[in-house]
């Protein structure tokens, strides 16, 4: 291979090795002068080092390596910082967070934050992927270090661009597809009518009271298993309802109509009740309706039911989807299910419906659904 010259390999042409007084070289005048054919020679020899170390490029400067700034954060205290702004988030999502970032920081032997680059995400990926996790909940715990850096970017602790940003493997259609699947009309009769919910209704009254509410409210399954007493409220013209005060989102804080008949049968559970509803507390980070969630399972295969992707949430998307198709509108499905609505017009400029007018709107829909599960609304139980 060859090897580029460098100044050094013509020194000893211009030096005082060659005698100077044997020839006469002065570019800026334009004077070459030789005495003899030898010293002609030494001219010419001179003459093309001096060209060659012309041509030789600049050594480029060493690249910058990257200082640490002294003052960065450590991924572990960002996050208390992050816990010390965001003071409504839920138990789970805390200890999903905190899980999620500890790993994070385990895996990059706890860099700056600064230090964290895009590549070292896709590392992370690929050790989250060879420890078995699905695709989906890659995309989730991406997610929660996308939002950290979005928060340190915000408050001004890194001025970085997010080494999470645009990692999502999925695209939001393959995710809206791949997500949990809605109950189908027969499956919630076929539910109702087996012989596993029938006995829970004796043997654990907090599950059958969580799946009631869960089919006539549309809540999700941690804002049922969490609520206390003082949450069930009557208004002033008499309608029952739920104030929800911890949910996953800013729309999820609202209101709830019970229809009457829902009430009545779950009245003397929540009488008998002094603080907290139901006995589920939280455990390993898997929020209040964990077991609840593993129960229904069970209900659901006990009844036949084999499509899959059906699970508690299937219960809230039932619900939206039977508000829908009984023309309740878009606005007042996304207050009573707690969705975000993204229009102007709507979010700034409406008022929140009261919820006398959203009860009137929403409980034609789930009379219908009585008669589905073949439950008379004269009855006090299922």
């Amino acid at each position: 291979m060859n090897k580029k010259p460098t100044i050094g390999d013509f020194a000893h042409l211009l030096t005082d090795e060659v005698t100077p007084e044997k020839y006469e070289v002065d570019l800026s005048r334009g004077i070459l002068k030789a005495d003899d054919p030898e010293d002609h020679s030494r001219l010419m020899q001179a003459l093309q080092a001096m060209q060659m170390v012309q041509q030789v490029p600049a050594l480029a400067p060493a690249p910058a390596v990257p200082q640490d700034d002294p003052t960065a954060l450590r991924l572990g205290e960002l996050l208390e910082k992050f816990f010390l702004l965001r003071k409504q988030l839920t138990q789970a999502t805390a200890i999903a967070y905190k899980n999620c970032i500890g790993e994070l920081s385990k895996f990059l032997k706890n860099p700056p934050i600064t230090r964290v680059s895009s590549s070292d995400v896709s590392r992370y990926q690929e050790y989250l992927a060879n420890k078995g996790n699905s695709v989906r909940t890659i995309d989730n715990k991406i997610s929660i270090v996308r939002a950290l850096y979005n928060f340190a970017k915000k408050q001004g602790y890194t001025r970085q661009d997010n080494p999470a940003e645009n990692r999502a493997l999925l695209t939001k259609k393959q995710r809206l597809k791949g997500g949990y699947a809605i109950f189908e009309k027969e499956e919630i009769e076929l539910f109702f009518k087996s012989e596993f919910f029938k006995e829970q209704k004796t043997k654990d009254q907090d599950y059958t009271t969580a799946v009631i509410l869960g089919l006539f409210t549309g809540c999700r399954i941690g804002e049922i298993t969490s609520l206390k007493k003082e949450q069930f409220k009557v208004s002033s013209t008499g309608v029952n309802y739920i104030s929800i005060r911890d949910s996953k989102t800013l729309a999820g804080i609202r209101e709830v109509p019970i229809h009457p008949f829902v009430f009545n049968r779950i009245e003397d559970f929540i009488k008998s009740k002094t603080d907290k509803i139901f006995k589920y507390i939280e455990k390993d980070g898997k929020g209040t309706g964990n077991a609840v969630g593993k129960k229904f399972a069970r209900n659901i295969e006990s009844a036949g039911i084999t499509r899959e992707k059906l699970v508690f949430h299937s219960l809230r998307k039932f619900v939206n989807n039977e508000l829908m198709k009984n023309k309740v509108s878009l606005e007042h499905r996304c207050q009573f299910i707690g969705h975000e609505l993204d229009n102007v017009n709507v979010s700034i400029y409406t008022e929140t419906i009261s919820i006398d007018e959203l009860a009137e709107t929403v409980f034609p829909t789930f009379e219908k659904i009585f008669d589905l599960v073949k439950i008379s609304l004269y009855r006090t139980e299922f």
